[in-house]
């Protein structure tokens, strides 16, 4: 029946919020998932009666075919204590290596990070243009903003630049 509404059944929980089922409308809650932040967005959820809660999205299931929210978890984030979260990872600009014919290949899309929750990057970014043939990028040497620290462990590739793959031909044979 709520479906039917336009809302979505969420069920939200943790630090002091006792676990609670509510709805929400499936605009905002899709607005919110489809925003540059996505699932790290801080969400002040007001509950009728109730106090507010500073919150985020945990989880959440879609139809398969529709592609429609059918319902989400929300967990309760305490300001002050840190958190972990998956953020975007983006290799900015063109490499050296790959002006001479490489080619940049980003093997992680995320970075684990933890931190506060209101010092979430939106996307971690690095900018490879120094980048030649042959050299990689590694977790350690991605610079995070100030109170951010990386869980992925630091010697785990995340972009690289290979050499160009050259298919040779064989001669044809004379007849």
């Amino acid at each position: 029946r709520l479906r039917a509404k336009g809302l979505v059944p969420i069920v939200a929980y943790g630090g002091k919020l006792k676990s609670s089922p509510l709805s929400v409308e499936h605009s905002a809650l899709s607005g919110i998932l489809l925003s540059d932040r996505g699932r790290n967005t801080l969400i002040s959820l007001n509950i009728e009666g109730g106090e507010g809660h500073v919150v985020m999205v945990k989880e959440y299931k879609v139809h398969p075919i529709t592609r429609k929210l059918l319902h989400a978890d929300f967990v309760a984030v305490d300001p002050n204590k840190p958190i972990d979260v998956w953020v975007p990872f983006s290799a900015v600009g063109k490499s050296h290596g790959e002006a001479i014919g490489g080619t940049l290949l980003v093997t992680m899309r995320e970075l684990k990070l933890r931190c506060l929750p209101g010092a979430i990057p939106d996307v971690v970014e690095f900018d490879v243009t120094s980048l030649e043939i042959d050299q990689l990028v590694k977790v350690n040497q991605v610079v995070l903003p100030e109170g951010v620290v990386a869980l992925t462990p630091g010697e785990r590739k995340v972009c690289a630049v290979v050499p160009p793959r050259v298919v040779v031909e064989e001669a044809a044979v004379a007849e």
